[in-house]
């Protein structure tokens, strides 16, 4: 397996992020016999050159030597497989983020600020609830005050009744 390691800097371009196959390979992607397929590192197939129209995000285009996607992806697979010569070659492709701002960043750093964005949001909601249940404690706590004052009112017996 050959292993080619960027940073999303080097590999961005105008039309997305390219991964470019080695040229030793090329040979190999105008083969007939051989079939290429792209891969995120779960294994999901996202571009085959052969259907250049059945595209999963996040690629743009893809062509026999190189697959453009509209952000970096930490790590894709590429495979060729020649049938006839039983020959398979794996590539996988690791991009690092080189950028603290800006598009390059990769989609792990995105989702942290994301789950930050929301547990600041929980944190707000669960201080305001504790705010209003202080609040709504003592209006409640009034109002059974004075309905019980109330009842004891009533109850009572005057004294110039009592004799």
């Amino acid at each position: 397996m050959d292993i080619i390691n960027k940073t999303c800097g080097e590999i961005q371009t105008d039309g997305g992020f390219e991964y470019r196959l080695k040229a030793d390979l090329l040979n190999q992607t105008s083969n007939l016999d051989c079939e290429q397929s792209w891969y995120l590192q779960d294994g999901r197939l996202i571009a085959d050159p052969s259907n250049p129209h059945k595209l999963m995000d996040p690629v743009i285009s893809v062509s026999s030597d190189r697959l453009f996607t509209s952000y970096c992806m930490d790590e894709l697979h590429h495979e060729i497989q020649c049938h006839f010569k039983g020959i398979i070659r794996e590539t996988m492709f690791r991009a690092f983020n080189d950028s603290i701002g800006g598009s390059t960043q990769t989609p792990e750093s995105h989702q942290f600020w994301w789950f930050l964005a929301l547990l600041f949001f929980i944190v707000l909601l669960l201080l305001i609830c504790f705010m209003l249940r202080k609040r709504i404690y003592s209006c409640i706590l009034s109002a059974v005050t004075k309905i019980f004052q109330g009842n004891d009112s009533e109850n009572r017996v005057p004294e110039a009744d009592v004799q």
